[in-house]
C-alpha cells in the first residue's frame, strides 16, 4: 500500500510540472471539466452541455454574447463517436513527458459529448484507450520478450505504460484544485533530506583538495 500511495503521490507531482503555458491551458481544461461533471449531478435539471457549461463560464468572466458556442455545436453536430474514439486514443498516448494529450483528450470528450451525451461520450473514450492498450499487450505476449537493439513490446511495460497514461489523463479535472492546494501550501511544507541512489554518482575528492566545510 505504501508503494501505490508514494506512486500515486509522484504521478500528482509529474501532473503539475508542466511548462507555464500548458498550466494555463491545463487549468482552463480542468475548470471546463469541473464544471461540466458537475452539471450532470442528480439534482442539477436538464444536465446541460459541455458548450452550455463553457458559456456560462465565458459569460461570468464577461465573454459573453458572440454565439459562439451555438456555432461549435453546430459544426460537431454530425461528427458521431469518431471524436470520442479519438480522444481516448490521445488518453493513452499520454506520457509523463508528454501530457499534452490528455488535455486535447478531454477536451475531444467534451466537444463529442454534445451529440452522444456525458456517459456514452466518456464510455466510448474508456474503451478506445483499453482496447488500444489491450491490443499493444496482447501484441506483447506474442513476442520473443528479448529486446536488443530494437524497440519491442514488453508485457509488463505495457501495462505500466497504460496506467501511467489513464492516472494522467484522470488527473486532468483535477489539475486546478492540485495546483492551488499545492501553492498555498508549499511554504507550509518541510521536506526532508533527499535519499542518495546507489547508482548516483558521488563527488570525489582529491587527495591535495581542502577538506569539505563542516
Amino acid at each position: 500500500m505504501p508503494t501505490h500511495r508514494h506512486q500515486l503521490v509522484r504521478l500528482c507531482r509529474v501532473a503539475l510540472d508542466r511548462p507555464g503555458w500548458q498550466q494555463l491551458l491545463a487549468c482552463a481544461v480542468s475548470v471546463w471539466a469541473l464544471a461540466w461533471m458537475a452539471g450532470q449531478l442528480p439534482d442539477r435539471p436538464g444536465e446541460p452541455g459541455a458548450l452550455t457549461v463553457l458559456g456560462e463560464l465565458a459569460a461570468r468572466a464577461g465573454l459573453a454574447g458572440t454565439g459562439w458556442a451555438d456555432r461549435i455545436a453546430l459544426a460537431w453536430a454530425d461528427s458521431g463517436a469518431g471524436p470520442a474514439v479519438f480522444s481516448g486514443l490521445l488518453w493513452a498516448a499520454t506520457t509523463e513527458r508528454g501530457q499534452l494529450p490528455a488535455l486535447l483528450g478531454w477536451v475531444g470528450v467534451m466537444l463529442s459529448s454534445e451529440q452522444l451525451g456525458y456517459r456514452p461520450a466518456v464510455l466510448i473514450a474508456l474503451g478506445s484507450m483499453l482496447a488500444f492498450i489491450t491490443v499493444l499487450w496482447l501484441a506483447a505476449l506474442t513476442g520473443s520478450g528479448f529486446v536488443d537493439r530494437a524497440p519491442a513490446l514488453l508485457p509488463r511495460d505495457v501495462l505500466r505504460a497504460g496506467a501511467t497514461a489513464a492516472a494522467l489523463s484522470a488527473v486532468v479535472p483535477l489539475f486546478a484544485p492540485l495546483l492551488f492546494v499545492t501553492r498555498v501550501a508549499r511554504p507550509y511544507v518541510t521536506v526532508g533530506p533527499r535519499r542518495l541512489d546507489p547508482a548516483e554518482p558521488r563527488e570525489q575528492f582529491r587527495e591535495d583538495s581542502p577538506p569539505p566545510d563542516r
